[in-house]
């Protein structure tokens, strides 16, 4: 499952007052004795999509897309991307996983490796769709003759029909976003919080302290790593399919030592309380990400009852 990263320089102004000072830590209110937090909600979750609201929106994208081809003579399904979160180790109320591998059992078995290890099929979010596309098939989806754009204004006549702005895939996003090219996923808004706190809490001297412990602990192992962001970034286990001896062997020492010192727990607590003060100091901005997501949902449930 892999781990959600994002920079932030030293002049961000989200981290200073109106005044330019930096602002102060949010406090920790509790901090929870865990070793997985895959359970546990966000306050920036209900901003953001879920996998049952993702797949709710795919379902209707997919449904109008079909119906339009259709009306053009061709059986066509858009292919289809594998659920982010299709790891036993994965969270349920969001997408990313924004503490690294969780299960010491996964560990054991796979390493870093996703689960079932890398295959020839695994070169996509597209891959294993399988579908022949004719060129009148592409001007149908996508609005253009030219198979270098990737979108055209429509117009072309196919079958007696003529095809709309941005093809089927144009007219399916504006029935469900109001435009051809409206978005379909997380607000910009959202997003940049998510990764704002993420760094911040990744950076907060209490998970540094937690990550010092937990880095004594697998030197004690045998293995040096400055974090579990590094150990799970370490390009050699991208070099093999399937998981090495030494990569289980890491892997479930960072799982192991993760227990110890109880680094899910403060992870999860400080980057909690970063996200509680994101959402306290950006409540217009959320709000609007709110209906926003609100108005999506319910297009989408009117395209699948229609």
């Amino acid at each position: 499952m892999p781990l959600l990263l994002a920079g932030c320089s030293d002049g961000d102004s989200s981290s200073a007052d109106s005044q330019g000072n930096p602002k102060a830590p949010p406090a920790v209110a509790e901090t929870p004795k865990i070793t997985n937090a895959n359970d546990k909600s966000m306050p920036l979750d209900t901003y953001l999509l879920n996998p049952e609201q993702t797949e709710t929106i795919d379902n209707a994208y997919a449904g109008l897309v079909s119906d339009c081809m259709r009306r053009f003579g061709f059986d066509y399904t858009p292919p289809r991307a594998e659920p982010a979160n299709s790891s036993e180790d994965a969270p349920t109320t969001r997408i990313d996983g924004r503490f690294g591998p969780q299960s010491a059992e996964t560990a054991q078995k796979w390493g870093y490796h996703p689960e079932g290890g890398v295959t020839e099929e695994d070169s996509g979010p597209w891959a294993g769709s399988g579908q022949k596309m004719t060129a009148a098939m592409q001007t149908a989806e996508r609005g253009s003759s030219d198979p270098k754009e990737k979108f055209g204004p429509g117009g072309q006549v196919i079958n007696g029909e003529t095809v709309p702005e941005h093809g089927c895939v144009g007219e399916a996003q504006k029935k469900l976003t109001g435009s051809v090219d409206g978005n379909m996923g997380d607000a910009k808004a959202a997003t940049d919080l998510k990764f704002d706190t993420l760094t911040k809490a990744q950076q907060d001297e209490r998970t540094r302290a937690v990550f010092a412990r937990w880095s004594t602990c697998m030197a004690e192992k045998g293995f040096d790593y400055a974090d579990p962001l590094e150990a799970l970034g370490d390009e050699e286990w991208a070099k093999t399919p399937q998981p090495t001896q030494h990569e289980i062997q890491v892997a479930t020492a960072d799982q192991e030592c993760r227990g110890t010192h109880n680094v899910v727990g403060v992870w999860f607590a400080v980057d909690f309380a970063y996200q509680e003060q994101a959402v306290e100091q950006n409540t217009e901005v959320l709000a609007e990400v709110k209906q926003g997501i609100d108005a999506l949902l319910k297009a989408a449930a009117d395209a699948q009852a229609g």
